[in-house]
């Protein structure tokens, strides 16, 4: 049976997935920096609520919530009338994180030693998932961007308690069901865990020919749905990202 799909809001990406990504599932896109993978998690929330009324959360775990809705404000993305209007709401995650840490130290959960140091981990991405969960209940969100998930893996020196973070906030996710987007770091430890977890990857490229760079979209998974496997041209505009289905890179 096919599956239910949502329009991604990024132009020329629906065409490379059979009309849309398959609802409800969660979807990597990995890429190094400069790519436009904020871009594309923030079109996809954007969109989302003004052309398809479906309502999101952007979590925002390594950039400070002003800058990050002025910078959006360049390319006609008005988060913050969004936010006013009940249709998005914009997490600025990294706080939180600082504030498990204050709060452990002082009700001595968190010493030195490696065990509190896991314990610390597990409190991190619990909470944030909480705060998710309750946010996608008092806007009925319907979308989840996590932007980018690499400090997460980046906080433990095990592969074992990054592997299991990564696995608890993915079942979480389902639960809610809402269709996530999930930001990777190229290069980052522990990242190709979530390869085995998510239901898509989408990587984001820029590539160097005769000392010109062009960026260009891969869609390298994609469960439960044909998808074209070809590297194709992205092109970040004045109102966001487009991908040109018919064309490849470098002709």
């Amino acid at each position: 049976m096919e599956k239910e799909r949502i329009k991604s809001g990024i132009p020329g990406l629906d065409d490379l997935l059979n009309g849309g990504l398959p609802k409800n599932g969660i979807y990597v896109v990995v890429g190094e920096t400069g790519t436009g993978k904020s871009i594309f998690g923030a079109q996809f929330i954007y969109n989302g609520a003004v052309d398809y009324n479906e309502p999101g959360v952007y979590v925002i775990l390594e950039e400070d919530k002003k800058y990050f809705i002025e910078n959006m404000q360049s390319l006609g993305w008005d988060f913050d009338k969004l936010e006013k209007e009940g249709k998005v709401k914009v997490v600025p995650y990294i706080k939180s994180i600082i504030g498990d840490v204050s709060t452990s130290l002082e009700i001595g959960l968190v010493s030195n030693d490696s065990s509190m140091d896991r314990a610390r981990q597990y409190l991190t991405v619990n909470s944030m998932f909480m705060q998710i969960q309750e946010e996608c209940a008092r806007i009925k969100a319907k979308r989840v961007v996590i932007d980018p998930i690499s400090i997460i893996t980046l906080l433990t020196d095990s592969e074992v308690l990054a592997r299991m973070q990564l696995i608890s906030l993915f079942e979480g996710l389902r639960r809610l069901e809402v269709t996530s987007i999930i930001m990777v770091e190229e290069g980052v430890r522990y990242w190709e865990d979530v390869t085995f977890l998510c239901d898509g990857i989408i990587r984001l490229i820029m590539k160097e020919k005769n000392s010109l760079f062009e960026r260009g979209l891969l869609v390298r998974k994609m469960r439960g749905t044909g998808h074209d496997t070809g590297m194709r041209p992205l092109k970040i505009m004045k109102d966001g990202l487009r991908i040109y289905p018919n064309e490849v890179m470098f002709r």
